[in-house]
């Protein structure tokens, strides 16, 4: 049996609402000390609880009843009979007679927070229940401390991060497969180091083909949780009656076929990172409790009734619009904007033409590691051809452009005419049909054609996007095609 991880936070909510099976109240907060006289609220819960308390803030200095009861440092329950002012007056409307309790929370002698319990009842609090809420602060400050030491722990990680990157800059290693120096592509680089430190949810989103993956593992790699596996999955793959197993796990015999417990991905990334590439084709059934675990960080098993809990951080990749998604209801907003609270776009190569002879040479250098092409090289007219070419597959598209013309020059000098487009004369009609083209066997020719429908689709054969589509046949018959010819994507 897997044993859950509990944060101090969670633990000091589970808490809170386990004392409500002892003391009834309305709402419990525990707030812990935000700058010296400022008391801010770490966890409300309770039926008042409300969004408005996330951030409150408490000033010692305005609030001098519950400073003088910090400094007796123990638990005080307010006289409905005499008049006070509320704790949370400014955001709670509470009866002028409610009970009212409040229990500072001390480490070694030492202020760590505060306790409070209300109730729109008077006289709920006994004195029994003020030595027991007495007793359980005592607890609770022990959570508090461990939830500050955890926070300055994080905060520190997170500046060494943010300094060890700045010193990396692009000599680093990690940002060594993301080539080029166009300002646009430049942008994308200080992004990737500006939020690798952070937790937060990243978006990246550009055309097929512009290293949306790799951009991802790079963010993951400059990350505090770089030592912490990083999980992909292809959203594209995932049907509506299998996502749910495949993300969060399933238990034995929770249906056909699961004869024993398994994983899902969210708990093999735990304490890492989860990169879901191409999330504008998760199932909309699924979504909902995506979203779930991305606020709470927990979920339940398919199959299962105990609570699981994973501490993931959510990178997302799509080509396609979300904002049109959401539109269509093809995509929940709310989970749009969970999962763009960072944006990165990525630029289409296109748009990054001086990054097209970096990107060719480093290519160019990969292959030369391949048995016969060592010597392999690009020539002037190539570079130039490279230049003025679309490039509607981008990088991917000019990387096996590259890795086939090096196959055709026959590990020589790379001319355009050993690429597959734009190497004819196009204002010749025999070109254009190909006539003085060397002809190869029926089937070179459609492996030649599915193979490029496939770099077009990013490997994609299901879906509206996918090649079946664009190549006019079920998936189920392009699939068989591919394993006839030796297709292996």
């Amino acid at each position: 049996m897997t044993t859950p991880h509990l944060s101090a936070e969670r633990t000091l909510e589970l808490v809170l609402q386990a004392l409500q099976d002892i003391v009834e109240y309305d709402l419990a907060v525990v707030l812990r000390y935000d700058t010296q006289s400022i008391l801010k609220v770490e966890k409300a819960v309770g039926p008042l609880a409300t969004q408005a308390l996330m951030d409150y803030t408490i000033s010692l200095q305005q609030r001098n009843d519950i400073a003088r009861i910090i400094d007796d440092g123990v638990p005080h329950l307010f006289d409905d009979a005499i008049p006070h002012l509320d704790t949370y007056h400014d955001v709670i409307d509470l009866p002028g007679d409610h009970s009212c309790l409040v229990s500072p929370l001390y480490a070694e002698e030492v202020p760590v927070g505060l306790l409070t319990l209300d109730h729109r009842a008077c006289r709920m609090f006994t004195p029994e229940v003020v030595r027991f809420v007495g007793t359980m602060s005592k607890l609770m400050s022990l959570l508090v401390v461990q939830i500050d030491a955890a926070s300055v722990l994080a905060d520190e990680h997170a500046e060494l991060t943010r300094q060890r990157n700045q010193l990396l800059g692009n000599a680093s290693g990690v940002l060594e497969n993301l080539v080029g120096t166009s300002p646009n592509w430049v942008r994308v680089l200080d992004n990737i180091r500006l939020v690798a430190g952070t937790d937060l949810p990243v978006l990246i989103a550009g055309e097929t083909g512009t290293g949306k993956e790799l951009v991802a593992r790079a963010i993951h790699a400059l990350s505090p949780r770089s030592t912490r596996p990083f999980v992909a999955v292809n959203c594209s793959a995932l049907t509506a009656s299998l996502s749910e197993s495949e993300l969060f796990g399933h238990e034995r015999g929770a249906f056909t076929g699961a004869h024993a417990r398994r994983k899902g991905r969210f708990e093999l990334a735990d304490g890492g990172t989860l990169f879901l590439d191409e999330v504008g084709d998760l199932p909309l059934e699924i979504q909902p409790k995506l979203l779930r675990v991305i606020q709470e960080g927990t979920f339940e098993r398919v199959g299962g009734e105990s609570t699981v809990s994973a501490d993931v951080r959510i990178l997302a990749a799509t080509h396609v619009e979300l904002e049109d998604a959401v539109r269509d209801r093809r995509f929940r907003e709310d989970l749009y904007y969970r999962l763009s609270v960072f944006p990165v776009t990525l630029p289409p190569l296109r748009d990054r033409a001086s990054d097209v002879v970096l990107l060719a040479e480093r290519f160019v250098a990969q292959v030369r590691a391949q048995p016969g092409l060592e010597s392999v090289r690009l020539s002037s007219e190539a570079l130039i051809w490279m230049r003025e070419q679309p490039w509607p597959g981008n990088v991917r598209e000019l990387e096996n452009g590259v890795q086939r013309a090096a196959i055709l020059a026959r590990g020589g000098t790379i001319g355009p005419e050993h690429f597959d487009t734009g190497a004819t004369d196009r204002s010749d009609p025999r070109a254009e049909r190909g006539e003085d083209a060397p002809l190869v066997s029926l089937d070179g020719a459609i492996t030649s054609h599915i193979e490029r429908a496939l770099d077009r689709c990013d490997g994609k054969v299901y879906g509206p996007e996918g090649a079946a589509a664009i190549l006019g046949l079920p998936p189920s018959t392009l699939q068989s095609r591919m394993k006839k010819l030796g297709i292996h994507r």
